[in-house]
């Protein structure tokens, strides 16, 4: 046989060696997605004190029923590409958890999604593009902005984080995102709000954190030790 003809042998890389190129596989961010839901159905009942307090108290719940349909869809499905992953998981939460906290959390996996490869891996830069975009996606359609008592006020700083540590290794990164977001959170305790339901509250709303920023810090957390 000619040297020509001689078929070429396709090289598959272990998963060391794909997070040592700065990349991770999209079964990893699948998995991240998962153990993300899963945190929060756990952490629901918390959700829901803090929004029975400075909200409507449906928080908890919605978050519970959306994120529970994610479970599902991730249990049942695996996906090829890493565009393909975001959508579906953005597209189920704005299907199943309604509200306004579907179609914010949805923004928040949906309006980065061009900045992913249709690809089968995803490097941290692009990693830390998407949640970024999201974020912004999520000011834009909310016309709001951090420090206003919103989940904007731990999402925002967790993705600019995300862009100042995007050439570290992705857990790293991730957890960077994570102390940033918890540092957020922690911050708009003392903020008054001034949009969204718990500005009804005023001052009653002030020494609690916004139920949509403890969510964000839960993602994070999940994202953060399973990317690990």
């Amino acid at each position: 046989m000619d040297r020509a003809e001689v078929p070429r042998q396709q090289r598959t890389f272990s998963l060391s060696e794909v997070r040592q190129m700065g990349r991770i596989t999209v079964e990893t961010l699948q998995k991240m997605f998962a153990d993300g839901a899963r945190l929060i159905i756990e952490k629901e009942p918390y959700l829901t004190e803090i929004d029975s307090v400075i909200g409507d108290g449906d928080h908890g719940i919605g978050m519970k029923r959306g994120f529970s349909a994610v479970a599902g869809l991730l249990a049942g499905k695996s996906f090829s590409c890493a565009d393909e992953l975001c959508q579906a998981v953005s597209m189920e939460l704005i299907r199943s958890m309604g509200g306004a906290s579907g179609v914010i959390f949805g923004t928040m996996f949906f309006g980065g999604i061009s900045r992913l490869p249709h690809k089968d891996t995803v490097s941290g830069e692009e990693l830390a593009d998407y949640f970024y975009e999201g974020e912004q996606a999520i000011e834009r359609r909310g016309r709001s902005k951090p420090g206003q008592k919103t989940m904007l006020d731990a999402l925002y700083p967790a993705v600019c984080t995300m862009k100042d540590h995007a050439e570290a290794e992705i857990p790293d990164m991730f957890l960077a995102a994570h102390r940033a977001a918890l540092k957020g959170m922690e911050e708009s305790k003392s903020i008054l709000p001034r949009v969204g339901r718990s500005k009804n509250f005023r001052e009653g709303a002030v020494g609690l954190p916004d139920p949509g920023a403890v969510s964000v810090c839960y993602l994070f957390q999940a994202f953060s030790e399973s990317a690990r």
